[in-house]
């Protein structure tokens, strides 16, 4: 674990216990210090997942919120954008478009090749999913198969250390 998985679980109220004998001067600080909260860019750098939502809605944006932090956690570049435009698209490793009118427009602005090679999920609208529990375990379940081939790879531990056995 290293130091940015403890500030997020520092994030979310989590208390992190490390055994005795570890240095716990520069993680004790992260439990007690509270989270800045990054906006998220236009764009994804480096090709993540785009969010395509109108975020008008209060609930809706709540929702919106809970995505972004939940594909932070999980260490995935996230971008969110209130339309498809080819050149918002073009970075794109995955798409989730809330309601069909963005699912539409994202697949006029697509080639059927580039549609091909991305992650798609396509639910409800922002605000009317935020009041349907199981459209919401739907959406958890499938951001979870379209991030799963975008996180990064595990680092091993003796490996990173220098130790070959």
């Amino acid at each position: 674990m290293d130091d940015r998985d403890l500030h997020r679980l520092a994030e979310i109220g989590i208390d992190v216990y490390l055994p005795r004998g570890a240095s716990p001067a520069p993680r004790a600080n992260l439990v007690h210090e509270p989270a800045a909260v990054a906006p998220v860019p236009a764009t994804a750098p480096g090709g993540g997942v785009l969010l395509l939502a109108d975020a008008s809605n209060p609930r809706g944006a709540a929702l919106l919120a809970g995505v972004v932090r939940a594909l932070a956690f999980a260490h995935v570049d996230c971008a969110q954008a209130g339309n498809a435009d080819e050149a918002t698209l073009a970075t794109a490793r995955a798409l989730v478009a809330f309601g069909d009118a963005q699912a539409r427009a994202a697949g006029a602005a697509l080639s059927a090749q580039r549609q091909r090679e991305i992650g798609w999920v396509v639910t409800a609208e922002p605000a009317v999913l935020a009041g349907d529990a199981r459209a919401k375990r739907a959406l958890w379940s499938e951001l979870k198969r379209v991030v799963r081939p975008l996180r990064p790879a595990p680092r091993q531990a003796g490996r990173a250390a220098g130790d070959e056995r």
